[in-house]
């Protein structure tokens, strides 16, 4: 199973637009992925300094013992190719 976690953020604004993206994506690989949304804010894990976010939106993609990371927006066709790696 892949595991994809977005970071966000309540109060930003491209992170609200991003949302609609990833939970798409998401919900058309639910077979595939398992996904995770961590409020930087809130992140009493500690998994925002474990995967060194320092801006937002930003998406963490694991596979195995391989980890990438991408930060910004991504549109679906972006984010299906960066969770599939294809």
């Amino acid at each position: 199973m892949i595991k994809v976690i977005k970071f966000y953020a309540d109060w930003c604004g491209p992170c609200k637009l991003y949302a609609k993206i990833f939970d798409k994506v998401v919900d058309e690989l639910k077979d595939k992925v398992e996904a995770h949304n961590i409020n930087v804010e809130k992140d009493l894990s500690g998994l925002a300094a474990k995967y060194k976010v320092t801006n937002i939106p930003f998406t963490v993609v694991i596979k195995g013992d391989n980890i990438k990371s991408e930060v910004g927006m991504l549109d679906e066709k972006t984010l299906t190719k960066f969770i599939l790696d294809e």
